[in-house]
């Protein structure tokens, strides 16, 4: 067993983020792994037949062993993940599911409505809406542009038949049931999933009378709390919310949401909080067309929970553990260069 004493608040910071780094490594590429498993095959395929009595088995061993030798001697991986791989064993396990929201797509989206509405606003000083305007920094609006909104293309029902629609996570938290408003993005796609309307569902939409955005009644049912969607939602017809039987973790896929204290990117910064802790329905439910997105986030503050205080608190303090694990590697480098 490996023991180390932890000296200080900065060592057991740097020490956490060396191990969230390690268990959170992204899942093999498919792609990278199928191609070296290939090369094993033809390696052995081009190799002539020393032994003809080599049964189905043998051979098969061959190539498994073969591409376990390619791929654990190109990639940056044990043994044990690598064989794992090869027998289609799970690569993972653990305590809470997990879902990616792509937050930076739904940040430009809030984006360019704020700046379409203003724009159309005549009485708005020009030099401070250049201010407001102002780009957060180079890094980020070069990740910006890479970062577009995505749309999946999902089936709804008509009166005139199926068809298809352009849908994602954002329509889905903007037309939420008026029973969901006070809900914001973080734990909207916490809590709460799109589902297709099946038999059950629809029973309990006609005693509702077919209402729109609100709640079904499940009371004396085992069902989960289910959700119809505002009528401006392109699936209304064909799909409803639905509460999750044990919450899952959000992810935040996309350009890392920056540290607090950097003064070039608060905007970006404060644009991020917002979008994710408090409940909006339109760009204007979160800043008024002469707020910066810092000044909105101060007058906001009141409306964020408890609960989302502290993941606020938790995303600045990976940062910290970032900081002082690049830190520490910086001082080994330093010691090895001077020794």
């Amino acid at each position: 067993m490996d023991i180390k004493f932890i000296w200080s608040g900065n060592d057991a910071k740097a020490l956490v983020y060396y191990i969230t780094d390690y268990v959170t490594n992204s899942t093999l590429a498919f792609h990278d792994m199928f191609a070296l498993a290939q090369q094993g095959v033809k390696s052995i395929e081009q190799q002539r037949v020393t032994n003809s009595i080599d049964n189905a088995i043998e051979k098969s061993r061959k190539r498994v062993l073969r591409c376990y030798n390619m791929i654990a001697s190109q990639q940056e991986v044990s043994g044990v993940q690598v064989a794992s791989y090869l027998m289609n064993y799970d690569d993972h396990y653990t305590t809470h599911t997990f879902r990616n929201l792509f937050l930076i797509s739904i940040e430009n989206y809030l984006q360019a409505e704020l700046r379409k509405a203003r724009l159309q606003e005549k009485d708005i000083d020009e030099e401070r809406l250049e201010d407001m305007t102002t780009p957060f920094d180079e890094e980020q609006e070069e990740d910006t542009k890479q970062t577009e909104e995505q749309f999946l293309l999902e089936p709804t029902q008509t009166k005139n038949g199926a068809k298809f629609v352009m849908v994602n996570t954002r329509l889905d938290y903007q037309h939420r049931s008026k029973d969901l408003t006070a809900l914001c993005l973080y734990d909207f796609a916490s809590h709460f999933h799109k589902k297709l309307i099946d038999k059950s569902d629809r029973r309990l939409i006609k005693n509702a009378n077919g209402s729109e955005g609100e709640r079904l009644d499940t009371e004396g049912t085992k069902m989960n709390e289910r959700y119809t969607f505002e009528s401006a939602h392109p699936q209304t017809s064909s799909h409803i919310v639905m509460k999750h039987t044990n919450p899952v973790v959000p992810v935040l896929a996309g350009p890392q949401m920056p540290r607090k204290e950097r003064e070039e990117t608060t905007e970006r910064y404060s644009r991020a909080l917002l979008t994710l802790f408090v409940p909006w329905r339109s760009v204007h439910d979160l800043c008024t067309l002469n707020q910066t997105w810092a000044e909105a986030l101060e007058v906001q503050k009141p409306l964020i929970s408890p609960a989302s205080l502290k993941i606020i608190e938790n995303i600045q303090l990976l940062h910290e553990c970032k900081h002082d694990r690049d830190e520490h590697l910086r001082q080994v480098l330093v010691e090895a260069q001077s020794g």
